[in-house]
């Protein structure tokens, strides 16, 4: 009874969120944006979509093969065997909070649960702490605004929070994967999420820059930084779609004439990086 009500207290949440986000892209939109039909795209918009779905299979593969050496201290799978796993995740993640479904996905493929989950632990504080860090790179371009300061700060101090009752509660069973992993494996691994991100990066930032080519380098990574924090510490719904989007146009709308141009590219990444691979 207490698991049914926990999944419908998330369940209502995502729904408000995703409410919410619509509620703002579409007044936002509706203010300041030209109709949809008279926006042309930009003249290197089929080289860069070409480079960024390229780039697509690149980075889940990348994500397969750290996923397959994360575990192979304890057991060996093949690479086919962590794709299907890797992209299961990525389907469950539609209905699932807070990217759940990518940790169910690989649990339940394993035989070992535990040292499993420690593995997936890993792989998610790696990659949250790239995100963390240009989160707050890209929280250093909205600082000015004391209110959005509150707004940001609590859900990082509940989010620390979180990670630090969670470590409490770790027990012996679990610390084994850590004991047993090499320096030369948490090195590999370090470095393939840092690619992994900086291709997430690069994708965002060739499809962004395309539509926003009046922007500097600096605001666009800044911004990418922001949307990428936005969407990692609200549960999300369908994929993610709506969060994206509102950060987005939340972080450039005092920066950009027409919104429809940010809602668009961010909206052609949530297309190829998520609709796709699932």
């Amino acid at each position: 009874i207490n698991f049914l009500k926990k999944r419908w207290i998330i369940g209502l949440l995502k729904v408000i969120i995703l409410s919410a986000c619509g509620y703002f892209i579409f007044s936002k939109v509706a203010e300041r944006s030209i109709s949809i039909e008279n926006i042309s795209l930009p003249e290197n918009f089929y080289s860069v979509l070409f480079i960024v779905v390229l780039l697509m299979p690149l980075n889940w593969f990348l994500e397969a093969y750290r996923w397959k050496l994360s575990i192979s201290e304890f057991e060996e799978i093949d690479i086919k065997t962590s794709i299907k796993t890797i992209l299961s995740g990525l389907a469950l993640n539609w209905f699932l909070p807070f990217t759940s479904g990518d940790l169910i996905a690989r649990v339940s493929s394993q035989k070992d649960k535990y040292q499993t989950t420690s593995a997936a632990v890993l792989n998610r504080a790696l990659m949250m702490t790239f995100t963390l860090i240009f989160g707050i790179y890209g929280f250093s371009f909205l600082a000015e605004d004391v209110v959005l300061s509150t707004w940001f700060i609590a859900p990082l101090l509940v989010f620390l929070l979180i990670v630090a009752w969670f470590s409490k509660k770790l027990v012996d069973r679990f610390l084994i994967y850590f004991r047993k992993l090499s320096n030369r494996s948490i090195f590999q691994l370090i470095s393939i999420s840092l690619i992994r991100y900086l291709i997430f990066v690069l994708q965002f930032f060739l499809i962004l820059h395309s539509f926003l080519s009046e922007l500097s380098f600096e605001l666009l990574l800044a911004g990418i930084g922001w949307i990428f924090f936005a969407r990692s510490i609200f549960p999300l719904f369908f994929g993610g779609v709506g969060v994206r989007e509102a950060s987005g146009i939340f972080f450039f709308e005092n920066h950009v004439n027409d919104l429809m141009l940010v809602f668009i590219p961010i909206f052609i990444i949530w297309i190829i990086n998520t609709v796709l691979p699932s």
